[in-house]
């Protein structure tokens, strides 16, 4: 027997669209042509509405969840301004949660959304996530748009341009004279992280001095991840003359970790890190970063997900404009000769 998911599959919408034009719920947001593919893939797989669940699903929750990894993580102040933008036109609110590490039973989302309390989600993942275990927890009964990763078989995602932002930090550091540059690297599952260390090598392969690879440290997105990062980094043979961090977070360790090992920064080590929050201004040195466009990525997202709630198909959309951009601070200087 066909199911909703069926239908909603076979008509490229998502289930709670496919429910709504099934029952005929002429609020809602759905232009004709989706309506069209609904009814004609009912017909189609020869679908019969269980009415029991037909009535749960006929209310909207007029709500959408913007589900990361740390509530008190300051990256994602922007992120939900520009969501809660996006969502105030048509009063829309917003929930933020917090989703823990994965389970064996990939019920953690569903238990974070709750039945009924919200019409759509935003996720940033987790580093905890594999790829399979994320897509296992995203399969719930209403559309998810992922930030700043994609991931094979789902559609809807806002990611930024990790190449571009890996590129702004290396010319920085080539402008002041460093070849000696190490990376101290995301979380390795985290496509995210795997994009910004693909640019690293390449960019740096372009120009001119290839990436030392024990100069590159797998780390992860936190203080403490990027505290041991750099601990690794300066007992390895040779000292670069600057590090660039992946996450901004990390940075915060990694300078903690350099200067407790007795390392001047910037007069010994240039210290450049990718994402910027306003901790990155109030240690000391206060270190330099490349600002994302957080604020934009986190409306279009919204955008997104708000118009398919109407009806609109999903996207994978890589946000371009504006641009991210470079933030000098202390933590850079031009080497010692």
């Amino acid at each position: 027997m066909a199911r909703l998911k069926d239908v909603a599959e076979l008509a490229k919408v998502s289930v709670s669209v496919a429910s709504r034009v099934l029952n005929h719920d002429e609020g809602a947001r759905i232009n004709a042509d989706t309506r069209t593919r609904v009814f004609a893939a009912a017909e189609q797989l020869a679908y019969v509405p269980d009415h029991r669940a037909r009535a749960l699903r006929l209310a909207r929750a007029g709500a959408i969840a913007l589900v990361v990894p740390e509530v008190n993580n300051a990256i994602f102040g922007s992120l939900q301004a520009g969501v809660q933008e996006a969502c105030s036109p048509s009063a829309t609110a917003v929930f933020v949660a917090q989703l823990d590490p994965p389970e064996e039973d990939s019920t953690s989302l569903a238990r974070v959304l709750g039945n009924g309390r919200v019409d759509g989600a935003i996720l940033q993942r987790s580093e905890h996530y594999s790829d399979e275990a994320l897509l296992r927890a995203i399969q719930v009964d209403i559309p998810v748009v992922l930030f700043n990763t994609t991931i094979e078989g789902h559609v809807g995602s806002v990611a930024m341009d990790d190449a571009e932002s890996v590129r702004i930090a290396l010319e920085h550091l080539r402008s002041l004279g460093h070849a000696d540059i190490a990376f101290i690297a995301g979380a390795a599952r985290h496509d995210a992280a795997s994009r910004r260390l693909t640019a690293f090598r390449s960019l740096m392969a372009e120009g001119g001095t290839p990436a030392r690879e024990e100069w590159i440290v797998p780390a992860g997105w936190e203080a403490p991840a990027g505290s041991e990062a750099m601990t690794t980094l300066l007992g390895r043979p040779g000292r670069p003359t600057a590090v660039l961090v992946a996450s901004v977070n990390a940075s915060i360790g990694a300078l903690s970790a350099a200067l407790a090992a007795g390392v001047r920064v910037p007069d010994e080590l240039s210290i450049v890190t990718i994402h910027d929050t306003w901790q990155a201004s109030y240690v000391t040195p206060s270190i330099t970063a490349v600002a994302m466009p957080m604020h934009a990525a986190g409306n279009i997202a919204a955008s997104m997900l708000l118009d398919h709630l109407a009806g609109s198909p999903m996207r994978d959309e890589v946000v371009s404009e504006p641009r991210a951009h470079l933030v000098v601070r202390g933590s850079t200087a031009p080497p010692r000769r």
